[in-house]
């Protein structure tokens, strides 16, 4: 058994020490580029959005590589991509790529016993113990978890770095390493060595840099080459952000939800209080946090024909006048130019900075606009431009 999954953020990475770790052999397909792009329009279904032709071009590059087995999430309510393990089957077996599927489906789908098997038929060829595939699970979801807080906390200290782009090279070299790594402890090393990095680095905290709220669809927001690597584009600009949909952010909603439900009970919101597929109500819930945790804006992200994110997109021009939130909608597809979005988010983020500005030198600011003042460290938008894309926070994105 060789399995292989989809590019989807860091899972690449995490698959593979988690894999190494028990045994098993993963083939990883090569990062996501325009011409893999190319390649999965042309078999895909021409209304089908930007994930889907990027995953089947994935998996063909996987397949010519000797993946046999895939293993994918399946569970995003009434969203396409809970139907897109059997629609790349049934388009992949069509093409003459064969393939074993796994597919990873919340306990509220299919019941704890089914997921039992599933996971146990992912594993069964190494005969490893029970408690040792227990372990490197928890050490794998360890190691979710501090990358993240990792990135977390690289996204807002690089608003007040000293010198920029140093908080974005500590990324980079973390995940380079990981990239080379093999077993569960060895990765952990990596990543607590790479925060010690990141405390070392010299800041101003004087700096009132610009907050930004990203959120959107998931595969949007935790795929580089999918968002034309808008962390890196933020992080050149010296804005500090927050992300708060993640792959940790999935499997918790996902498998844990139905574990521990309490621990994710929230109050409904007037805007959207009931979940309509995707993550559309999370999205609406983050814009609510936006104007409550005093974030100076919203960038939504999704791909063309994402229902869920344009039923969100709807409720943020309310919420616009309601609650004064800024929000800036970013849609990708494969037709759209780099140059277009790298324009739009300068344009915004520049915006925001000089409404800070103005309203510090009127005075009388309420406490959710004085968060913001200004932001000194802010790159021109040809020098940002110029800069990004000389060191990809992925290593091969």
């Amino acid at each position: 058994m060789k399995i292989t999954f989809p590019h989807i953020g860091d899972a690449h990475l995490i698959g593979r020490i988690f894999f190494s770790e028990i045994g098993i052999d993963i083939v990883t397909p090569s990062a996501n580029t325009v011409k893999s792009l190319e390649r999965g329009s042309e078999i895909s279904p021409d209304e089908i959005c930007l994930p889907f032709k990027l995953m089947i071009a994935n998996l063909i590059d996987a397949y010519h590589l000797g993946a046999d087995t895939v293993v994918m999430p399946a569970t995003m309510g009434p969203c396409r991509l809970g139907e897109y393990g059997e629609l790349l089957k049934s388009i992949l077996d069509s093409k003459g790529y064969h393939f074993q599927w796994i597919l990873l489906d919340a306990l509220s789908a299919i019941g704890k016993r089914e997921l039992l098997s599933r996971l146990a038929h992912l594993v069964s060829e190494r005969n490893k113990p029970i408690p040792v595939i227990l372990w490197a699970l928890e050490r794998t979801y360890q190691i979710i978890k501090e990358l993240e807080n990792l990135d977390e906390k690289a996204h807002i200290l690089t608003g007040y770095e000293m010198k920029n782009g140093e908080c974005k090279r500590v990324l980079a070299s973390c995940r380079r390493e990981l990239s080379k790594v093999t077993g569960v402890r060895n990765a952990l090393k990596i990543i607590r060595y790479h925060k010690s990095r990141l405390e070392k680095i010299e800041y101003d905290f004087k700096k009132r840099p610009i907050r930004i709220l990203l959120t959107g669809e998931i595969f949007s927001m935790i795929e580089p080459f999918a968002n034309h690597h808008i962390e890196e584009l933020l992080m050149d600009m010296g804005v500090s952000f927050k992300k708060r949909v993640t792959l940790g952010w999935w499997i918790r909603l996902t498998f844990f939800h139905s574990i521990q439900p309490w621990k994710f009970l929230k109050p409904k919101n007037k805007y959207l209080p009931y979940s309509i597929g995707g993550y559309a109500k999370e999205t609406v819930e983050e814009g609510i946090l936006c104007t409550k945790k005093g974030y100076d804006g919203v960038i939504q992200l999704f791909p063309v024909g994402c229902m869920p994110e344009i039923v969100s997109k709807a409720v943020f021009s309310r919420m616009m006048k309601e609650r004064e939130l800024s929000v800036l909608t970013v849609i990708y597809d494969e037709m759209g130019g780099e140059a277009g979005y790298i324009t739009r988010i300068e344009a915004f983020t520049d915006m925001l900075i000089r409404r800070k500005k103005a309203e510090k030198s009127k005075g009388g600011r309420t406490a959710r606009k004085a968060i913001a003042e200004g932001n000194q460290g802010f790159l021109s938008g040809s020098d940002a431009a110029a800069k990004r894309g000389k060191e990809h926070v992925l290593s091969g994105h």
